[in-house]
């Protein structure tokens, strides 16, 4: 298998703290969150690829946590079309589809990346499918989504964790690299089970076994503002007691 890279001078760039076993979280910057590999004849992996600088540093998803910073708050868009995130005008948090609303909202650009399957060992037309087998744990209200919006504004489901017998997956084909929008309805960690799987020319089915990844959706602002608020308080009432108490 190829050595996974989780270097300790990598560490300090993606935020990661080492340990007995090395954790880290990613919040930032680009990262393929789907990072497939192929391994001829019979090894399909998949990992985290995210960038750290100009190297690319491949992560075990069961090692690393994908934050939602406060900044992919949003309110989920007008329109039909939309209806599967909930009502209008409730809670979402996204990671976008747009590298420039990423980087101006202060959110990870995630996306999927094929580009180390190469086509010619692969095949040509055999596409890799990612599959969202199971959510194993998510906060209360909370519910995961990837779709893609099209030149118009107009989404394409591909994964929607309330409807995951017609919405479960996404495939893409050998050497590819596509992003979407992923989209969470409540703050809290989440932890979902993802295998993927395909065919290369001339060979067997594979799969890279089931991959179990974390996200950790941090709460909006106006939340992080009440909290300080409340701690606020809280330390002057504190003060105020001592104050009387001397």
């Amino acid at each position: 298998m190829k050595k996974q890279i989780i270097a300790l001078a990598m560490m300090a760039g993606l935020g990661f703290t080492s340990g007995a076993r090395a954790q880290g979280t990613i919040s930032t910057g680009h990262a393929d969150i789907f990072g497939l590999g192929f391994f001829a004849p019979d090894e399909l992996e998949l990992l985290i690829h995210a960038e750290d600088g100009m190297d690319e540093v491949e992560l075990d998803p069961a090692l690393t946590t994908i934050q939602v910073n406060a900044g992919g708050y949003v309110l989920r868009p007008p329109g039909a079309s939309f209806d599967f995130l909930g009502a209008s005008g409730t809670s979402l948090w996204i990671l976008p589809q747009s590298e420039t609303e990423a980087s101006n909202r202060g959110v990870l650009f995630a996306g999927i990346g094929t580009e180390e399957v190469d086509p010619v060992e692969w095949g040509f037309g055999n596409p890799i499918t990612i599959t969202l087998l199971n959510i194993v744990s998510a906060p209360a209200g909370g519910n995961f989504f990837l779709w893609k919006d099209d030149e118009f504004g107009e989404p394409t489901q591909f994964m929607n964790s309330t409807d995951l017998g017609t919405y479960n997956s996404v495939a893409q084909d050998a050497g590819g690299h596509e992003h979407y929008n992923w989209g969470f309805t409540a703050e809290g960690i989440y932890e979902i089970e993802f295998e993927a799987t395909g065919t290369p020319d001339g060979g067997s089915p594979l799969s890279s076994g089931v991959q179990t990844y974390t996200f950790n959706v941090v709460p909006e602002p106006s939340t992080y503002a009440l909290l300080g608020l409340s701690a606020g308080a809280l330390a002057l009432l504190r003060w105020r007691k001592r104050s009387r108490q001397s």
